[in-house]
């Protein structure tokens, strides 16, 4: 039933192609709310910064939760989650109740101190890629300026947010800079093409998974950047399938066994698993649709959100 609301939903946000825009301002997040400005000029670099790039770094709201990360925290526990929340790249929605839902659970079972929730601009013909990657590196930059070590940061996202943070990781690899300690991808979107988009439309899934055709059609629309072919450096960036890279930090990779995307996701972990080097960890979360983890208040799935989280820390803390 859960799954069937989540795909009603996104069928008419798609149709009427509604957009709820980032926060800018502190509103009921009050002291937990921080706007964050653009990192200096010199650290964007490559895709983010080529001249046919259609946006430019702009600041990025985002919420603290259970509490703000003080500068220059000197807490030897100190251990952040910086989360990047899926919706097709277009969809965005409450960053106080979702940082709030994250909270609970990776607080108790990743052992995390804190987490900030960021929020990417939706993709539009005024904002398409890189715009989002921008912003979650903006936010990464940040919390490294906040005085938190690399090592004590995991970088977390789910659906379209998880491919941001795959994007995240190359971009910090190819211009040797500091990598985070962890990394998580639930559910990532890794093949951002129509031919994937008609085989999820003619697959099972539709049945019974909570992603909707009009919404990916919707996100393939906007997030590319209209009327212009795309360089194999940047189609690496956007869809990441066929395109793994060498990465210095762990990375765990959850799908659900249900998803549409199963079979794309499941071969794009073995690619990046198979690069020498790499520590890469798919985990099946057998049952689960798509991007349960995040959408468990709606599903019912807070047992299986909580039991990938600590799967995914007995990876990063090398148990697995």
């Amino acid at each position: 039933m859960g799954a069937a609301i989540l795909r009603a939903v996104f069928r008419y946000l798609a149709v009427v192609r509604f957009q709820q825009p980032p926060q800018l301002s502190a509103g009921k997040s009050g002291g937990r709310f921080v706007l964050i400005a653009p990192p200096e000029a010199s650290l964007i670099r490559g895709v983010l910064s080529s001249p046919a790039a259609a946006t430019k770094p702009a600041p990025v709201g985002a919420v603290w939760h259970p509490a703000p990360v003080s500068p220059g925290s000197t807490d030897p526990n100190l251990k952040v989650v910086i989360y990047a929340g899926g919706g097709g790249f277009v969809l965005g929605w409450d960053p106080d109740q979702n940082s709030a839902n994250v909270s609970a659970v990776a607080t108790k079972h990743f052992g995390v101190t804190n987490v900030l929730y960021m929020q990417y601009r939706l993709a539009s013909d005024k904002n398409p890629f890189p715009a989002a990657v921008q912003d979650l590196f903006t936010t990464y930059q940040y919390v490294l300026d906040l005085g938190v070590a690399s090592r004590d940061i995991v970088v977390m996202g789910d659906s379209t947010g998880a491919n941001l943070v795959l994007a995240l990781l190359r971009y910090l690899a190819e211009h040797g800079l500091p990598q985070p300690g962890g990394t998580t991808a639930f559910s990532p979107w890794v093949e951002v093409t129509s031919e994937a988009v008609q085989r999820y439309n003619r697959s099972t899934a539709r049945g019974y998974d909570i992603l909707d055709v009009p919404l990916l059609e919707w996100a393939l629309e906007v997030y590319r950047p209209r009327g212009k072919t795309l360089k194999a450096e940047e189609e690496a960036y956007v869809s990441p399938l066929n395109h793994p890279f060498r990465l210095e930090t762990p990375l765990f990779i959850d799908s659900g066994s249900l998803e549409g995307f199963y079979e794309s996701i499941s071969i794009f972990a073995r690619q990046m698993a198979e690069i020498e080097g790499n520590s890469t960890h798919f985990n099946t979360s057998v049952g689960m649709p798509h991007d349960f983890f995040l959408t468990y208040p709606i599903l019912g799935t807070k047992e299986e959100a909580s039991a990938v989280l600590e799967r995914a820390k007995n990876f990063l803390d090398g148990q697995i």
